[in-house]
Order: C-alpha cells, then structure tokens, then sequence
C-alpha cells in the first residue's frame, strides 16, 4: 500500500502539470462582453419618468443627509467598538507577508483614541477620492500572507472608497489629527484628516441648491477653468450642476479653501458626452450605455486602487439614474425594490422564476457576499452582469481556491461549471443564490 501511494504521487504530478487551465471560464470567452449583443433594439422605458423623479429626489435627501444629522447614524459607539476591536486577537498579515505584531495592533487602537468617542461631530465634505479604513492606517490587515481567499487584495481594514465632493459627517479625530472618522450616507470608517475640509451653512445651501450632475463615463479627467488638472472621476460620481456647452458641462468641486479647515468651491469641467443631468433616463438603451462603461473593469475589493467590487459596481450603475443602494450585497436586495425570497426551491426553479419575473437591467440577484445584475436571457439561460473576484473551486485534497475572473463580466447563472476542479456545492452562483429584487416602484 505504501508503495502504491509513493508511486501515485509522481503520477499525480505528471498528470497535474500536463493540464494547463484555461485563462478564464468559459462563460467569459463565449458569451458577448458587449451589452448590445443582449439589446432586443427596443428603446424600452424601465421606468416611468415620474417615478425615477421621485425616486431622484430620495437620492438626493438620502445623499445629503449627512449634513442634516448632528449625532453618528451608522457610526454608533457599539459599531466602532466591535469593528476596530475585531482585529485584536488577530493582528493579521502586512504588505510584506509578515505578521502583524499585537504592538502594531495596540499602537493603533491608542491613537483611535475611542474612549472619547465621539469627541467631533460637523459636517465636511471630501476633497479628494479617499477611502474608509476600520482602523486610522493604510497599511492592510490579511488574514493570510497567501492566496486568492483570504490574502491579497483581501485588505480587511479596507470599508469602502469614497469619491472626492462627497458629503460626510465628521464623528471624530484620532488622538494625533492626523485621521477622522466619518460617515458618508452609505457607511463609516477612517480617512486621512487631508482628505475632507469642513463646511458651513452657506456652503451646504449653495451646495444643494440646484439640479445635480452625474458622471457617466469611467476615469475622466474633471479640470479647472485654465485646464489643468482636477480631479479624476468615474461613473456614478455626483457634483452641483452649473451649465453646459456642446463641448462641456460645468460642476462644482470642492476643494480646500484659503481659511485652514474649511472648504470652497471651484468650478470644474467635464466633456459633454462624459455626464449627464441627474437623473439619466433610465431606458434600455441608457442602461445598456451605462453597464457598457463598467464591462471589464478591474475588481477592487472594498473600493481598493479605486476599482470596484460587486455591490459597489451597482451602486454606481444604479446612481446614474438616480436610483439609490445601500453599500452592502445583502442590503441592496433586502432593503430596497421587490423582494423575492428564493431559498428552498430547486436551482432549475431559481432560474425559472428569475426569467419570468426578472425585468432586465432593474433586477437584482443575492447569494451571501456577491450580488449581480439581471440582464436578461439567452438560450434560456439567465444572463448576469455582475464585478466578481472569482470562481470557487477545491482540489483534491479538498483545499479551496479560486479561478480568478477578476473584472465586471457578463455570465450565466453558473461560471466556471466547465472547471476540472469546480466546487460545485459552494462555487455553483444559481444553487446558491438566495433571493432577487426588483427595483421597479410598485
């Protein structure tokens, strides 16, 4: 027996370096990654125009919101407790592969300086794309120096990145100033107290005043009068709304003003093809449009490089049109739209039910820590569009891993059933998926 095994091992070998696994899942090189390939060449209103006005002017109150509030929403003392002190028994890995020591760990906790929480509490706004931490550092927090799983990009003090002109909510300031933590509308974290400046009532009513500009093309380059450069920002970013020419359209940046702390305004511009007036219509061709910008770009998790995970990749596509999301998978489903529950019933079932009562581009799709993007059917099949990291899969020593994807692609229900090593219990979207939402007013 023991030979045996010894023999089965180079075998095993042989057999395993003589596969070479395909560059991606075959749903990726087979299907179309161009929205039009699903377009039916109907230029279909989702939504009436008086319901996406309504649900615009939520968006904005939502957005807004913030510099309403004069006590933390979501960041309440429980929630930062529980979300700095999470690391404590784990200090995790650093950029360079090495163990957090408890030191780094401590060292950090004492300049969260949370016995006083919360000791600030004004509203302010960014002045450049940021991100929010769980702890005052950039430096990452890995559960493992390797793998795709729980190593890199996984950076666990990553919550969310934050475009530049976005309102917030200051709670409070690290024992050195040299971070703040603070509320957006759609969560709360850590960012470098260089990152936002403070505003007052003058500014907010000026600010709110007005319709409001939304980008609608990815990476655009906004600039001052004189043309140098601004700031760089991508779909689903928001700014006021000053005017427009053939060639350009005219916004609001906030930058950091003369008076130290405060804000200002400055005027900004953008080519004309590259925004639009909240909200875009919502029709298919638009939609279409929109979900063309975000095909294959990078995945970001938690907003990391400025790139985009799933749930953030709806939030923009969705807040184009003036239709706002929550910032996690799960909330956006639950919380918002029509909710259909479908757990318990077959994945032939699953599928069924999404064909018949999904709307194409305005339908959500949720299984635990991914959601997706009904688009419509092919073959019928459902087709998804959703930003993922990647397939899961398991060896035969029953290690898991994952067959990277790594971008926002359009799929079926099941990526990767192709896979030699395809986990089928865990890794199958369509058996997985639990529920849908239907984002269309009643």
């Amino acid at each position: 027996m023991k030979l045996r095994f010894i023999i089965l091992i180079p075998v095993i070998f042989f057999l395993t370096a003589c596969w070479k696994a395909p560059e991606t899942v075959k749903d990726v090189s087979d299907l179309s990654q161009n929205h039009l390939a699903y377009f039916n060449n109907q230029d279909k209103e989702l939504i009436s125009a008086e319901s996406q006005r309504r649900l615009d002017e939520d968006y904005n109150i939502i957005h807004f919101s913030v510099w309403h509030q004069r006590v933390p929403f979501y960041a309440k003392y429980d929630a930062v407790i529980i979300d700095s002190k999470k690391f404590s028994t784990n200090p995790g890995f650093g950029e360079n592969k090495r163990k957090h020591t408890k030191t780094w760990y401590k060292k950090l906790l004492q300049n969260a300086a949370l016995d006083n929480y919360p000791n600030a509490g004004y509203p302010a706004i960014t002045i450049r794309n940021t991100a929010l931490r769980s702890l005052p550092t950039q430096k990452p927090h890995f559960s493992s120096p390797e793998g795709d799983i729980d190593g890199w990009p996984f950076d666990n003090l990553q919550r969310s990145a934050v475009a530049g002109s976005t309102p917030i909510f200051v709670c409070h300031l690290s024992a050195d100033k040299a971070w703040a933590l603070v509320e957006t509308c759609f969560t709360f974290g850590w960012i470098p107290a260089g990152d936002f400046a403070r505003v007052d009532r003058k500014f907010i009513r000026r600010w709110e005043s007005g319709r409001q500009a939304v980008i609608t093309k990815e990476q655009i380059t906004i600039t001052d009068e004189h043309g140098n450069f601004g700031m760089t920002s991508s779909v689903g970013h928001i700014f006021p709304y000053l005017h427009e020419t053939p060639e350009k359209m005219e916004i609001l940046l906030a930058v950091a003003g003369r008076k130290s702390g405060c804000a200002a305004m400055k005027r900004g511009y953008v080519p004309r093809d590259s925004a639009a007036i909240k909200p875009l219509r919502l029709t298919s061709p638009n939609a279409i449009k929109i979900a063309n910008e975000l095909i294959g770009e990078p995945y970001g998790w938690g907003g990391l490089y400025g790139n985009r995970d799933c749930s953030s990749m709806t939030r923009d596509f969705f807040a184009v049109f003036g239709i706002w999301l929550p910032r996690h998978s799960e909330d956006q489903v639950r919380e918002t739209g029509h909710y259909i529950d479908l757990t318990g019933i077959s994945p032939e079932q699953k599928e069924r039910t999404i064909l018949e009562k999904g709307i194409p581009y305005l339908t959500l799709l949720w299984r635990k820590g991914h959601v997706m993007l009904y688009i419509g059917a092919q073959n019928n099949q459902a087709i998804i569009f959703h930003n993922i990291w990647g397939i899961k899969t398991r060896d035969l020593r029953g290690q898991q891993g994952r067959k990277v994807i790594g971008q926002a692609v359009i799929t079926t229900l099941r990526p990767g059933r192709e896979l030699r090593n395809f986990d089928a219990a865990s890794g199958d979207l369509l058996t997985n998926i639990s529920a849908m939402s239907i984002l269309k007013p009643e």
